[in-house]
């Protein structure tokens, strides 16, 4: 931050940005909770568990506690979770402007916060109920503190320590993530070790803070790890380097670079032609600055390509310091144009204003009017699509078309119409769902039916390689997988309905079963029970008596 301090102009601008944020996102916001993670977090509104994945390992305490904060305003856990995101996105792109402005200047500031501003993939992401947008905060803010601290100001040192243990409540793996760039800054500033320390056990002390009532909260240390180490073994080693399985490292780097590309939109033609330039003046190599901003982007993109990379989102861990980059980079190159070296200020001002004017429209008409279609499986001749070429098609439907303003309103019709089809056409107390994991033309539709159909018994079996196991939430008290090929159904079951988009293309269905076709392009499968058992995937369907029946069944709070 420049010693110099604000000026009205500057304060003038943050609140005008902080605004059109708002804005611009209520329209979009989704109207169902958007996929698993979301159903987590709103079923940790009425009892935070980590246990039983309310919300999913390693625990998100206080995103959860102001959810529930703004829940009792509200009284609708998506909205509220929809208003922390919004109230994150808008303060994201604040604080950019400010650290802009302190690393480059007012017009890179301005032009890195409202190109974030209208990014596809910031913008999704502030529509739905998840923690990205939180992340994005405090990536940008301890960004912006160790900022200031290496301009001397050496009370930010220990604000700049304690906010990031704090952000570990909100997003833990931000802690992690966010360390490298916060020992560098401080490691150029040379702190005394006295200071040093001290920042440290405010950092610890700031970390316990929450760390130990989410524990307490859970049931105790051996609860809490049991699950934790349960879904590292289940989701994060399995894609991890460790696994041995180079296919899927190769995978994540390619969906971490999609995913990153859909962040930038429009922006990221303006890469190469920096790079082309810069490489021109023999002005590749990084100044402090940039050197700042790679520490902020290479260890999140280093652990998403070698251990984990869940969803596009993740990316906003460090989006806004490419756009910071990049800004300066587009910025640079328009004041080095040899057609403008010569030309008055104004008139350079005003070619960057209006390239950066492309730019933000660009970004604007793509996730107000881009839309999702279909996933083809034959090609127009009626043979199969190319491998290569069927991935491009369901990489720029699920990762780049799925996130637009369409894509959401989509998503929401697609649940209101699973529930309303199952409420309205099977009576609850005779009727089993089953989901199923593994089925590669379905989303895994588990968390949203037990939220919105908590009246139902509902099963989730899994499919492919390795022993069946199956998920039941109404039978368990944590989220784990039961490892049996036998799933008991309430004795008064009368019918099986398969809740799935399309039917497994590789196995083979149960005699009897019934396909009915909804709205979207989705179906629901319904085989009536005439027998006590039925055969399908390797499991056996089993009523009994044994269990208690809708009784039993485990409620939203559950």
């Amino acid at each position: 931050m420049p010693r110099q301090g604000w000026t009205r102009a500057d304060l003038g601008f943050s609140l005008l940005i902080l605004g059109a944020t708002v804005i611009t996102r209520l329209p979009f916001r989704a109207r169902m909770l958007y996929n698993w993670d979301a159903v987590q977090f709103a079923l940790a509104l009425n009892e935070f568990d980590v246990a039983k994945h309310q919300p999913h390992p390693p625990g998100y305490v206080l995103y959860v506690a102001l959810g529930r904060l703004l829940n009792g305003f509200l009284h609708d856990p998506n909205q509220s979770y929809i208003a922390l995101g919004i109230i994150c996105s808008a303060l994201t792109t604040t604080v950019v402007y400010l650290l802009g402005t302190a690393l480059y200047g007012r017009l890179t500031g301005a032009a890195a916060a409202l190109l974030l501003m209208v990014s596809p993939l910031f913008w999704f992401y502030g529509e739905i109920g998840l923690t990205y947008s939180a992340e994005a905060l405090m990536a940008t803010t301890v960004a912006f503190l160790i900022h200031r601290f290496r301009l001397g100001e050496e009370r930010f040192l220990y604000v700049s320590a304690s906010y990031l243990g704090i952000a570990g409540g909100f997003r833990p793996t931000a802690l992690a993530l966010l360390l490298p760039l916060w020992i560098l800054g401080v490691s150029w500033a040379r702190p005394t070790v006295r200071k040093i320390l001290l920042a440290g056990l405010l950092l610890l002390l700031s970390t316990l803070s929450w760390f130990l009532p989410m524990v307490w909260l859970t049931g105790g240390w051996a609860r809490y790890f049991e699950a934790s180490w349960e879904l590292f073994a289940s989701v994060v080693h399995p894609t991890s380097i460790f696994s041995g399985n180079l296919s899927l490292t190769f995978g994540q780097l390619r969906f971490l670079l999609e995913s990153t590309l859909v962040g930038l939109g429009a922006f990221a033609f303006v890469v190469v032609s920096s790079l082309w330039s810069l490489w021109r003046r023999g002005q590749l190599m990084p100044g402090r600055t940039e050197l700042f901003l790679l520490a902020w982007i290479i260890p999140p993109a280093l652990v998403y390509v070698f251990f984990h990379f869940g969803q596009a989102g993740y990316v906003l861990s460090f989006l806004p310091a490419l756009y910071l980059l990049l800004a300066r980079g587009l910025l640079r190159c328009i004041e080095e144009w040899a057609p403008l070296r010569l030309a008055p200020p104004r008139l350079r001002w005003a070619v960057s204003v209006s390239a950066l004017a492309v730019l933000f429209l660009a970004n604007t008409a793509f996730f107000v009017n881009a839309r999702p279609g279909e996933f083809p499986e034959k090609g127009a001749d009626g043979s199969k699509v190319g491998g290569l070429i069927r991935a491009v098609q369901v990489d720029s439907q699920h990762w780049l078309l799925s996130g637009t303003a369409a894509g959401l309103k989509e998503n929401d019709w697609v649940i209101r119409t699973y529930v309303e089809a199952i409420r309205g056409l099977f009576p609850p107390g005779e009727t089993a769902l089953i989901t199923e994991l593994g089925n590669p033309r379905s989303y895994t539709w588990l968390r949203h039916i037990t939220y919105y159909l908590p009246e139902y018994p509902v099963y989730m079996i899994q499919l492919g390689p390795g022993p069946q196991r199956y998920l039941a939430p109404h039978l368990v008290s944590a989220m784990v997988a039961i490892p049996s090929p036998v799933v008991p159904l309430p004795w008064n079951t009368h019918r099986l309905v398969w809740v799935v988009d399309r039917f497994h293309p590789d196995l083979e269905p149960p005699r009897g079963l019934k396909e009915i076709g909804l709205p979207h392009g989705r179906y629901l499968y319904v085989l009536e029970l005439r027998q006590r058992a039925v055969s399908y995937a390797g499991y056996a369907f089993v009523r009994t008596r044994k269990l208690a029946g809708p009784a039993r069944l485990a409620t939203r709070g559950s």
